[in-house]
């Protein structure tokens, strides 16, 4: 009996000494891949999505906008929250930010490509990428592994995708992926979705992981207008101390009690520039003049008042620039505003917008109408 199993040991041995080197060397990625992918759950990032519309006519962008989001990969799905926020729950990109946006870049694409049975591969060989040796695999995931969701404006639909993907001489993490969708539906707006992905050594704590660190996406749709984005990731960090992922977070709740609408003015603490700012990012005021409640009680002049950038888009000559927000807060009390109808204001705002360079620097003159809308009564 002993002697059988020594044989049969001999012989898988002798079995994987057979295999084709390239075989070996996929087995190892999807190994390298699965290992930083069972990491993934213990950190989170801060991803910066650069989004624009080019024309087939032109040869510069129509319009420009930066969004910044932070996102954690857990349980298999990639969660998405607002920079400095309490929470990353939100599954959902598109319900955030609106507009041509994809997700899976973070680790979807990583786990549907390397680590789903139904993925095929073929070794192209060695090449070269960015003047370093290299080697090349081409890869197919069907449209029946259920893995890539496209969404246009008039629909969305499951698509199967192809590319290749290039791992460095003498290393087993990839350093790029291409991806190409297969077969897209005309109906649902797109005639074409390509991505590449690249990928680098993050070191997190006492550990370093290969992790996504910028990716490009193009969309295009059936008139010919490409939806391009351009995604970085940075910041990236463990969840230690009150830096937790968070479900089902309730709403704050006000200390005190609101009028159903009011105006008031506030200085900016939070300096905007085109350059450095994006939507997402949380942002800072201070109440000019003190404010009287319902209930005869005041709110200090001083009172911060907190919430983030919505967007801040350049249209053309113009820029664009929304709030939300989210609270004012005080010692010894809380204005919860999130459910409120608000808008923000800011003066001279007509001569603003046509800067070639946006920048609103601390103390900027704001002001700020809320009102309690039918959804908040």
């Amino acid at each position: 009996m002993k002697c059988c199993a020594g044989l049969f040991l001999i012989l898988a041995c002798q079995a994987q000494q057979e295999l084709p080197p390239e075989t070996l060397l996929l087995a190892k990625i999807k190994a390298k891949v699965a290992e930083n992918l069972s990491r993934l759950p213990n950190y989170t990032c801060t991803e910066t999505i650069q989004r624009s519309l080019w024309h087939k006519s032109t040869a510069t962008p129509e319009m420009v906008d930066t969004v910044r989001l932070e996102v954690a990969f857990v349980h298999n799905k990639e969660l998405y929250g607002w920079p400095g926020a309490a929470r990353i729950d939100e599954p959902d990109i598109v319900k955030m930010v609106g507009g041509s946006v994809g997700n899976g870049y973070f680790a979807l694409f990583l786990n549907n490509i390397f680590l789903v049975s139904s993925t095929t591969f073929h070794h192209v060989g060695r090449t070269k990428l960015e003047g370093q040796d290299a080697q090349r695999y081409d890869y197919s995931v069907p449209q029946i592994a259920g893995a890539y969701r496209l969404r246009g404006a008039e629909g969305a639909a499951v698509v199967g995708y192809h590319g290749s993907f290039w791992i460095a001489e003498g290393q087993v993490d990839p350093v790029r992926i291409n991806v190409i969708a297969d077969d897209i539906p005309t109906d649902i707006g797109f005639s074409a979705a390509t991505s590449v992905l690249d990928y680098g050594p993050i070191t997190i704590g006492s550990k370093t992981s290969v992790l996504p660190q910028a990716a490009e996406i193009v969309f295009t749709d059936t008139e010919g207008t490409e939806h391009r984005s351009r995604l970085n990731f940075r910041a990236c960090h463990q969840f230690v101390g009150e830096s937790v992922v968070k479900f089902n977070v309730p709403a704050a709740e006000s200390t005190v009690a609101l009028p159903e609408d009011f105006t008031v003015d506030i200085d900016l603490i939070t300096p905007i520039d085109s350059d450095t700012s994006a939507g997402g990012d949380p942002i800072q005021a201070t109440l000019v003049d003190e404010m009287k409640l319902n209930d005869g009680s005041l709110v200090p002049k001083g009172a911060t008042v907190s919430g983030r950038i919505a967007h801040i888009t350049k249209n053309g000559a113009s820029y664009l620039l929304d709030f939300v927000v989210t609270a004012i807060v005080f010692e010894g009390g809380r204005v919860e505003l999130s459910g409120r109808e608000n808008s923000v204001s800011v003066e001279d705002w007509s001569k603003i917008r046509q800067s070639a360079h946006l920048v609103l620097a601390r103390g900027t003159h704001l002001r700020l109408q809320s009102i309690l809308g039918k959804f908040g009564k």
